[in-house]
């Protein structure tokens, strides 16, 4: 399965048929399903759209069955009476070509012709339009009220993945925080934190073109609306290292970049040497623009992080920034101004020039964004996102402060959550993470 397709969005949630009869909608995924048969029957995408229909279109989804026969009579109705299929036969197109040939274009292309043929001439000047639309060869839409949307979800989707990804890799010992911060960067849970069972498998993150409250998981199956239990859980059939998830990003401002954090095994010398073996060979081997190192602002200095320090140094030559997490845990005798420069001095000893230290609480954005988005958040949740808007509000506890100039964030509102994410230094992060090439 292509990659890119876990960038691309869907727009079912809002599909024009949603307020149809529970029959029509049955009938109407019938034919989908006709297509998906005859051109992806193997396609885990395909299915997997498939089923994602029947769950968010139909009320009693375990109660459609299959029903073979000719597409033509079923899209056109009888002559006595003509079928709603007909009306919605642009929606159709667009349907069968999103779901079964995003980025096949020969593919496109047969399903197309056998469309146009299931109506009159005087349809097929519309159709050719859309289908041109569709398939990114025109950008003149069809101007057609019903399918705007879908349209417009078609062509933002293209327009997202078009662009060149950009990768980062994540690295850091376990108990850092990588987790966390990850999940705070991304604003939703999407990756097993210190708390869960965490496995030697490398995750690929992926941004997704835009937000349709699905997050996708492909660990050996795809799941298009994987619950935080399917996210959390991996799946036995996965003997590969690797599983991906796309969802889209959750900020104050849209992300609207295409992105891809690569996040390998926690790294320890002490813990399965398979951990560190697999993040090792990412470092070496995988293909990414930038290297975020994490570090556990509790537990600087380790023996297990000099090591890790020293193979990144010596094995990756190319962008990495450095962010010290866990801050917002410092008490009266720890001073995060002294952390900062004890690291960039032990940074400089193992060989990297002019590191780039960011200092960040992730947990403090993590309940942040949690809070901003309505998400449910615990009692010890909330008594912890009550205390850290209190202690990031003190001057050595502002984070963002300790960025360069042109990472400051200006003009963020005097919202608490807002401020939260200000001080957090995640605001910050994001813009140098989000920067352009």
């Amino acid at each position: 399965m292509q990659e890119k397709l876990l960038q691309i969005s869907q727009y079912v949630i809002k599909h024009p048929i949603m307020t149809e009869s529970e029959k029509y909608k049955k009938n109407y995924i019938n034919l989908l399903d006709y297509f998906v048969r005859k051109y992806s029957p193997s396609d885990k995408y395909s299915r997997s759209v498939l089923e994602l229909y029947k769950k968010r279109l139909l009320e009693q989804p375990k109660l459609y069955d299959y029903k073979d026969g000719k597409p033509e009579k079923t899209a056109k109705g009888t002559k006595k009476k003509k079928c709603k299929f007909f009306t919605y036969r642009y929606c159709l197109l667009v349907d069968t070509l999103f779901i079964c040939a995003f980025f096949d274009e020969k593919k496109s292309e047969q399903i197309y012709l056998e469309i146009l043929k299931m109506y009159d001439k005087r349809y097929w000047k519309n159709l050719e339009m859309l289908y041109k639309t569709v398939t990114g060869k025109s950008n003149n839409a069809v101007k057609i009220s019903q399918i705007d949307y879908m349209t417009e979800c078609i062509k933002v989707n293209r327009k997202f993945v078009d662009r060149r990804i950009k990768n980062i890799l994540v690295t850091a010992n376990m108990s850092a925080g990588k987790s966390t911060l990850l999940n705070s960067i991304i604003g939703k849970k999407v990756n097993k934190t210190q708390n869960d069972a965490c496995t030697a498998k490398t995750h690929y993150l992926l941004n997704k073109a835009f937000e349709d409250t699905l997050t996708y998981e492909y660990d050996y199956e795809l799941e298009l609306d994987a619950t935080l239990q399917i996210l959390m859980d991996d799946n036995g059939g996965n003997t590969s290292n690797e599983i991906r998830v796309g969802t889209r990003f959750r900020s104050i401002e849209n992300v609207d970049i295409p992105i891809c954090f690569i996040d390998t095994p926690g790294v320890n010398s002490s813990q399965d040497r398979v951990h560190r073996d697999i993040s090792e060979k990412d470092i070496v081997e995988n293909q990414y623009d930038l290297l975020m190192y994490v570090l556990n602002g509790e537990n600087i200095g380790t023996n297990d992080d000099r090591r890790h320090l020293e193979f990144v140094a010596k094995n990756y030559h190319g962008k990495i920034i450095f962010v010290i997490n866990k801050l917002d845990r410092y008490r009266k005798d720890d001073s995060v101004p002294q952390t900062i420069k004890a690291v960039y001095k032990d940074l400089k000893g193992i060989g990297f020039k002019n590191p780039v230290i960011c200092p960040v609480s992730a947990y403090a954005a993590y309940l942040a964004k949690m809070n901003m988005f309505q998400e449910e958040l615990n009692d010890d949740e909330q008594d912890e996102l009550e205390r850290l808007y209190r202690k990031l509000s003190k001057d050595e506890y502002k984070f963002d402060t300790y960025y360069p100039e042109k990472y400051h964030i200006k003009d963020v509102s005097d919202n608490k959550n807002h401020q939260l994410l200000l001080h957090s230094g995640i605001l910050s992060l994001e813009k140098m993470l989000y920067e352009e090439r």
